[in-house]
């Protein structure tokens, strides 16, 4: 079996469990032949399809293993920031600030928290008070609330191995050094 193979064989399991062309992200995927097996990473742009595309994938892999051959399968979605919103229930005080961010993907939705440490929005406050932060704005919240939006799409720009599974991992930390990655790596702004 060759990686195109491969990549006709789940495209037939999934179109014989009614996904169609546009549920799919064909530029996104991938079927790589390794010597120990096959990867494949299939991308959903509607995450509310995601059981009906993994129960395809997990027959392909069953077909597959009786036949001698591995398959190491991802199946994600492609999720989109809907909003970031600080969250009702607060953590712990002296351990930060919490947000609640909802994701969408077609018609599915999911729901993550991002944790933000007390020694993050120590060092947020002391950059905006120094002016260091003054391209986002002069409200601290609305600065908070874009570096967090920040950091969720920096973990959802990932794919393959390194993919961050927002359904079963729901929740992000943005800590001292992911706040300073994202402020030493954030986008210019146009004045």
């Amino acid at each position: 079996m060759t990686s195109f193979e491969l990549g006709n064989l789940i495209k037939r399991r999934l179109g014989d469990a009614g996904l169609l062309g546009q549920d799919l992200n064909e530029g996104e995927e991938q079927y790589l032949e390794f010597p120990e097996g096959f990867f494949a990473e299939i991308v959903l742009n509607d995450g509310s399809k995601l059981p009906i595309a993994e129960r395809a994938v997990k027959s392909a892999e069953e077909e597959l293993r009786k036949q001698g051959i591995r398959l190491d399968a991802i199946v994600r979605a492609r999720w989109e920031l809907a909003s970031v919103e600080k969250a009702v229930t607060y953590p712990v005080p002296g351990t930060g600030q919490r947000f609640a961010v909802t994701l969408r993907s077609g018609a599915g939705e999911c729901k993550v928290t991002v944790n933000v440490t007390s020694g993050a929005d120590n060092n947020l406050y002391a950059a905006f008070r120094n002016g260091d932060l003054r391209e986002y704005g002069d409200d601290r919240d609305a600065v908070l609330r874009e570096i967090v939006s920040q950091l969720v799409r920096f973990e959802l720009s990932h794919g393959g191995e390194s993919y961050w599974d927002p359904i079963s991992h729901p929740e992000l930390t943005l800590n001292e050094d992911a706040l300073e990655y994202l402020t030493m790596h954030r986008p210019t702004r146009a004045g």
